[in-house]
């Protein structure tokens, strides 16, 4: 039989890897059909739940199903575990593609803010060009059109002050960003290994681990509750001992006691 404290360890587990893995894989297949989010987590919901009733079932009536039965309800069984599957890889292809999203927007941010950095440098080496082609003998005139220029670089230098403090920003964003998928980047170092192909096997690792395990966890939650039922409704018998053997329970010892009396009062009255 099996212990207590496992029974309750497997049922918990169970609970836990259920809930969640149906939490992902509801969530990963809402993001797959985002046109119908409820409907679809609705459907999801009632599948999962149903996987698991269903695989306690199959464990306990096995051997009383017929075979049509049986290998419909282990096939259902199977097909609901790979929509499970599908859904986690959903999930998680999805929460990646978040973080890489995010930090391909902020480089293309990055390169946007400088090519305007560069298209206002070019216009105030433009004016300076412009301030150059006058005669150096013509200083009034020099001086005159800096004068009438200065206005104009001096926004331009505001203007590449504020793009500045926005590449800086960006950078921090980008940071930020990539602490999230640094594990993963770190793995991929260490590896040499593309951080896609990184991400994929990891990501296939799950999807072959947590429903299978959640379904063998009810199974042995199912079978471990069953055990325990039947140990308790199974009656204690006592062996007698052999000749020579130990000395039976007191009860016993008291009813062979009360016995041996009965009969050596029975056979004085047959003697009187």
């Amino acid at each position: 039989m099996v212990s207590l404290w496992v029974t309750i360890g497997l049922i918990i587990s169970a609970v836990c890897v259920s809930i969640l893995g149906a939490l992902f894989s509801i969530d990963g297949l809402a993001a797959l059909f985002s046109g119908a989010t409820l409907a679809v987590a609705v459907m999801a919901g009632s599948l999962e739940f149903s996987k698991f009733v269903l695989a306690a079932y199959l464990h306990q009536r096995w051997t009383k199903l017929n075979l049509l039965l049986r290998t419909y309800l282990v096939a259902s069984v199977v097909a609901l575990s790979a929509i499970t599957s599908m859904g986690i890889f959903g999930f998680l292809s999805n929460a990646y593609q978040s973080a890489t999203s995010a930090l391909a927007a902020e480089e293309i941010k990055m390169q946007s803010l400088h090519v305007e950095k560069e298209r206002n440098n070019l216009e105030i080496q433009r004016l300076n060009r412009s301030i150059d082609e006058i005669p150096a003998n013509r200083i009034t005139a020099r001086l005159k059109l800096r004068s009438d220029l200065e206005p104009a670089v001096a926004e331009i230098n505001k203007k590449n002050a504020e793009v500045d403090k926005k590449i800086a920003d960006s950078k921090l964003s980008i940071l930020a960003v990539q602490q999230k998928v640094g594990p993963l980047i770190y793995i991929s170092k260490v590896f040499k290994v593309e951080i896609d192909a990184v991400v994929k096997y990891l990501i296939m690792l799950f999807v072959c681990i947590f429903d299978p395990l959640a379904i063998c966890l009810v199974i042995a939650s199912s079978e471990s509750l069953e055990s325990r039922r039947k140990k308790e409704n199974t009656p204690e018998t006592f062996e007698t001992p052999a000749a020579g053997g130990s000395t039976p329970p007191n009860g016993n010892d008291e009813l062979i006691q009360m016995r041996f009396t009965d009969e050596d009062s029975a056979g004085n009255k047959a003697t009187g």
